[in-house]
């Protein structure tokens, strides 16, 4: 588990520390006043001073800091509930832990790509799907997490519980993204 925390790290804040590099060698050439917020339709709705080109970034940046502190404070948690066994604790604190790295993923991927956008003043790329649809995307990760908390606790014959969790909740998104379309 530790080493896939410290390649979350990397990842997440890879990305985060190359898109900073890559906007403070370009940043000279921005026009006063840039694109730096998307609306519905993946162009921007807001524009701004080039000083708040390093929004997606800062953004970006605190998100995944909040994640790790996150995790951390999950990690020292000594007791996560009254009456769980310490295998049933431990499930909890790994599917915590798993649910906050994605969660760290998906956002560090998500403002690296508007960090680019942002430099290159080009439309949002968001695999087509309107942007607004597409941050609830993490909603599926966390949901992914709750079913297989509760898949663990109800189906204690089943140690699929989380290929379940997965199928319901991608289904689940895909339902949502389809419905409000």
């Amino acid at each position: 588990m530790k080493k896939l925390r410290s390649a979350v790290n990397i990842i997440a804040f890879g990305l985060l520390g190359a898109s900073l590099i890559y906007m403070l060698t370009v940043c000279g050439d921005f026009p006063e006043e840039i694109g730096i917020h998307y609306g519905e339709d993946n162009e921007f709705d807001v524009i701004a001073s080039k000083a708040f080109a390093f929004y997606p970034f800062v953004a970006g940046f605190g998100l995944c800091g909040i994640f790790s502190l996150l995790e951390l404070a999950v990690r020292k948690a000594k007791k996560v509930g009254k009456n769980l066994s310490e295998e049933k604790t431990e499930f909890i604190r790994k599917a915590a832990l798993i649910v906050l790295a994605a969660m760290k993923l998906f956002w560090s991927v998500f403002y690296s790509i508007w960090n680019y956008c942002v430099i290159h003043q080009i439309r949002m790329f968001t695999f087509g799907i309107p942007i607004r649809k597409f941050q609830t995307f993490p909603i599926c990760i966390v949901l992914c997490g709750i079913l297989a908390y509760d898949s663990y606790f109800r189906m204690k014959k089943s140690k699929k519980f989380i290929t379940a969790a997965i199928i319901i909740s991608v289904v689940f998104w895909a339902a949502l993204v389809k419905i409000t379309g």
